[in-house]
């Protein structure tokens, strides 16, 4: 049944895995960013960081498409690997970029998702057709990154950077908009209300991460 109190209780339990998966994730980046023989070995390994990347995409697309079927532990389990290996590799950002830049884009990033995460759990508007037309874009924008990695052109890349903000920033708003429109529209159960939150907490995860990456390529200062 449908409570005022129940649904900010759901929405308090996504944050907080989203923050806690957050949180391991940057001790992870930070671990293996102060260690540059770690680094070192991820950068001349010739498919070390490939099979690192291909793990995640494994990982978050069967904990997509499996955490309603997996028991409590399993899904945190699952949540916590995707957190810990996701810290690997983006632990390379401290390679490329100055740290102080890092940390700014980091709150920027921080203040512009709850921005959105407001406009999504406050707006009376449907976001659902905006949502799908994003996930179109997002798919259109991965495209031309991956052409761009050919003609490297710079004008493009901001282009796409820009983009990319654009994109997960909306795609923020729509997911908590969805997540609350999910609890209010079925029963949970204690065991199904934590697994959907964990899945809930994957998507904002992913939304928060890729926000912080595409505005990191957009402003942030390189080394």
């Amino acid at each position: 049944m449908y409570t005022a109190t129940g649904e900010r209780s759901f929405l308090s339990r996504v944050f907080l895995n989203m923050t806690w998966a957050l949180i391991l994730t940057a001790l992870t980046s930070l671990a293996i960013a102060s260690h540059p023989p770690f680094t070192d070995a991820l950068i001349s390994s010739r498919y070390g960081i490939w099979i690192i990347l291909i793990l995640e995409l494994i990982l978050v697309a069967y904990l997509s498409r499996r955490i309603m079927v997996m028991s409590t532990a399993a899904a945190y389990l699952g949540f916590i690997v995707y957190s810990v290996v996701n810290g690997v590799t983006l632990s390379l950002i401290f390679l490329a970029y100055e740290i102080t830049s890092i940390y700014q884009v980091f709150f920027i990033a921080a203040g512009m998702f709850l921005l959105m995460g407001v406009v999504g759990y406050f707006t009376k508007a449907d976001l659902s057709g905006i949502g799908r037309f994003l996930m179109m874009c997002l798919f259109g924008l991965i495209l031309v990154f991956l052409v761009n990695l050919f003609i490297r052109s710079s004008t493009l890349d901001l282009l796409i950077s820009a983009a990319g903000v654009l994109i997960f920033s909306g795609l923020t708003a729509y997911d908590i908009q969805t997540l609350k429109r999910m609890y209010q529209s079925m029963e949970m159960p204690e065991e199904v209300g934590q697994k959907i939150a964990i899945l809930g907490a994957l998507r904002l995860y992913l939304d928060f991460i890729n926000l912080f990456l595409w505005l990191l390529r957009l402003v942030g200062r390189r080394r």
